[in-house]
């Protein structure tokens, strides 16, 4: 009887320590496999993450391929722009000498060219008729410019627009865009139909042609 109840005493004695040995193993299992299973779930997430940066960078060297392939035939049709203006001021200015000679040739020829001196003294200078600088504002340069583009008299300056010279100014360069050719037609025409005095006392008034 005593023997009895000595190994009940030890059993319960020892029953916290057995209980422990049985539930920390369980315990470390279930935090071990819930770890398991984030890992999984962060690998997933890393997994999913390295395809969207894969097929986010596939689409943006799409993009930049696009890009340059835009830009390449953007600056081909500036190019091919800038031909076509010229084309059309050469064209332009053919145009206007052909319409200088048949205008000539409807007057007379040599009468009409006999009909105004060969050069006038003005502003205290001797000019040849037609002589494009006598416009002020106007160079020897920018007065080449307006041969080419078939304007090579007083009267055809002033009966071109304000807006065609800045055509050929402005697609002869940037150095040639910030002149304003705003007075140039109206100074001509003083000019062609001889009002010297006139012509002489706004170009004192002037800035460069403005």
């Amino acid at each position: 009887m005593v023997s009895y109840i000595l190994l009940n005493c030890s059993i319960w004695d020892n029953l916290p320590t057995a209980l422990a040995l049985c539930i920390i193993p369980f315990i470390l299992g279930w935090l071990a496999a819930r770890a398991y299973y984030k890992v999984g779930a962060l690998r997933d997430q890393v997994t999913e993450l390295s395809g969207r940066v894969s097929t986010l960078t596939e689409e943006i060297t799409d993009v930049r391929m696009k890009l340059s392939a835009c830009e390449a035939d953007g600056e081909a049709k500036s190019e091919q722009i800038k031909k076509l203006r010229n084309d059309l001021i050469m064209a332009d200015g053919e145009r206007m000498a052909l319409k200088e000679q048949v205008v000539a040739l409807a007057a007379g020829g040599k009468k009409a060219a006999a009909a105004h001196p060969a050069s006038i003294t003005f502003a205290g200078k001797k000019w040849k008729w037609d002589d494009l600088k006598i416009v002020e504002g106007i160079g020897p340069k920018i007065e080449e410019l307006l041969h080419n583009a078939g304007i090579k008299t007083w009267e055809a300056l002033s009966e071109t627009s304000v807006d065609r010279i800045k055509e050929i100014l402005d697609a002869a360069g940037p150095s040639y865009q910030i002149h304003d050719p705003g007075t140039w037609p109206a100074q001509a025409g003083m000019a062609a139909e001889g009002k010297w005095e006139e012509l002489k006392k706004w170009q004192d008034e002037l800035d460069a042609g403005k």
